[in-house]
């Protein structure tokens, strides 16, 4: 009798490792196969293998007896992986997240999602299957540039990616990125308010505004707000007013609106009614926005096909002398990326100049 009921726990043990490799595991293994065509990182190979032993041993559980071993060792793999990231990402020398508008913690996904294995998998699915419009030479290269740039100068990092698709954002309840120039322990005086693109917060956009922010002591704050980055609409523009406001309450004494692509664009439409110094377009301005009399710099590339020229253009020639038109030859819209070195000398000069400084030369 005893004998019995163990072996009917024993395979009620064995379904239930197949449920779960159905239910959790499977799901896992189509997010797998988007990073592996990046191609990864090791942590993401590793992931990507707990993942397939998790499921492999999960599926034939019920019918072999031995099965359970491997789904077991390929989600102590996984839970191994997800500790890791966790409690890395929020040891980077530079970068810290948080949930707004109370400040508190960061999201738990944010901390384990390596962000540069979904990109470049991502935009490599996108890529094969065409739906990404207009795609740019050089892309995927800039992409993987990047992120080396970042990874070794940071480490694992926060992602507010795939939460923002999982979670939403929302006045209410939004991520945040914050990146500090290295050894400052002061509050600042100054910061860029950087507003991100189509798709959502991406960690190394934020990042690489910062390599020609940081030098000259600025700080660079990156809320979220939700993936089509429609910062104009409600939601949007009340992520940018709490902001602000608390900014404003912490002593910031002056703000730098920033915007890439549609956060560009948001950021045009919504300057002349914030409390901001200065504004920053990259790749994106709004052709019916009311330009705001405040020093700006606009830069894009000459051979962007998004957003081309023509409206940012007319938007620094509304300003007159109270902007800098910058247009970038052989560059198209990911130029902060395929071009970061012009981009981040640009901007570091303008950043340089409106805190008085001169020139400031610290390399990228």
């Amino acid at each position: 009798m005893a004998k019995d009921q163990a072996t009917k726990e024993e395979r009620g043990t064995r379904w239930i490792w197949f449920f779960a490799s159905v239910l959790i595991g499977l799901p896992l293994l189509a997010l797998s196969g988007v990073v592996v065509v990046g191609p990864p990182t090791p942590e993401a190979a590793l992931f990507s293998v707990g993942v397939l032993a998790f499921v492999i041993g999960g599926l034939v559980a019920p019918w072999r007896e031995n099965a359970t071993w491997g789904a077991r060792g390929g989600f102590l793999l996984l839970l191994s992986l997800i500790a890791y990231r966790f409690f890395e990402a929020d040891a980077s020398t530079t970068i810290t997240t948080a949930t707004a508008p109370a400040m508190t913690e960061g999201r738990w996904l944010d901390r384990i999602v390596p962000e540069r294995d979904v990109a470049l998998g991502g935009s490599t699915l996108l890529l094969i299957t065409g739906q990404l419009e207009n795609p740019e030479r050089g892309l995927l290269d800039s992409l993987r540039d990047g992120y080396a740039r970042m990874r070794l100068a940071e480490g694992p990092v926060p992602s507010s990616t795939i939460s923002t698709f999982m979670f939403g954002q929302t006045p209410e309840d939004h991520t945040v990125h914050r990146v500090v120039p290295s050894g400052r322990f002061n509050p600042p005086e100054a910061v860029v308010l950087f507003l991100h693109g189509f798709i959502g917060n991406v960690t190394l956009e934020c990042w690489q505004v910062a390599q020609a922010a940081n030098p000259v002591g600025l700080d660079v704050i990156c809320p979220s707000t939700e993936w089509r980055a429609r910062w104009a609409e409600p939601d949007g523009r009340a992520i940018v007013d709490l902001t602000i406001a608390r900014l404003r309450s912490e002593g910031v004494q002056r703000i730098y609106l920033a915007g890439l692509s549609a956060g560009a664009i948001g950021a045009s439409r919504l300057v002349s009614r914030l409390d901001v110094e200065g504004l920053v377009l990259i790749s994106g301005a709004s052709s019916q926005a009311n330009p705001a009399r405040i020093p700006t710099i606009v830069l894009t590339g000459d051979r962007d096909t998004m957003t081309p020229p023509a409206p940012a253009r007319a938007y620094a020639r509304r300003l007159g002398r109270d902007a800098r038109y910058v247009e970038v030859e052989d560059a198209g819209h990911w130029m902060i990326l395929s071009h970061h070195e012009r981009v981040t000398d640009e901007l570091r000069r303008w950043f340089a100049e409106q805190e008085g400084l001169g020139e400031v030369h610290d390399a990228d």
